[in-house]
Formats: C-alpha cells, structure tokens, sequence
C-alpha cells in the first residue's frame, strides 16, 4: 500500500511540474497533450504486458512457455504503469477543463 502511494505521489508530481513547465512557456495546449500521451501511453504499454491485445490462443501459448519469475515481472510492470498514467491523466483532465472553458 505504501508503495502505490509513493507510486501515485511521485507519478504526480511529475505530471504537475510537466504541466507547470508548459504553462509557464505560456503553452497549454502543449502541456494538455503531453500529460494526455503520458497517461495513455502507460495505460496501452500496460495492456501490451497483460496480454490484452492478443488472441486467447497466443496467450495461452505464451502462459504455457513463461516462467513465475516473468509472470510476476509482467504483472508488477503492468500494475505499476496502469498506477502512472492515472494522475496524467487526471492531470490531462483538469487542464482541459480550465482551458477549454
């Protein structure tokens, strides 16, 4: 638990002093789009290591030919990446919601 609040805490500091950095050029849009593409970009590079984009059928021959040790890599990569593109995108969020209105 300590660990994704960490996770969370540092994801989005990162996210607001990306933000902050754009903002300050006097580019919003920019730092929309940035923070935007991180948040996605973690969430489908997550799906990439959970297999969500693959058939039943290759995922269960690639089930069949891993280890524990690269299950278990996958899972954390996968879980940690879905935890980091959330505060982007929350990010993402509230800056369309000042600039677009």
């Amino acid at each position: 638990m300590r660990n994704i609040r960490i996770t969370l805490l540092l994801a989005a500091a990162f996210g607001f002093l990306i933000a902050l950095g754009f903002g300050i050029l006097d580019s919003w849009s920019m730092s929309l789009k940035v923070t935007g593409g991180i948040g996605i970009g973690a969430w489908l590079v997550a799906g990439i290591f959970t297999g969500s984009y693959i058939s039943g059928d290759r995922s269960r021959a690639n089930e069949s030919i891993e280890t524990a040790e690269d299950r278990t890599f996958r899972n954390k990569a996968a879980n940690l990446l879905f935890l980091i593109g959330i505060p982007f995108l929350v990010i993402a969020l509230v800056l369309y919601l000042i600039t677009e209105s």
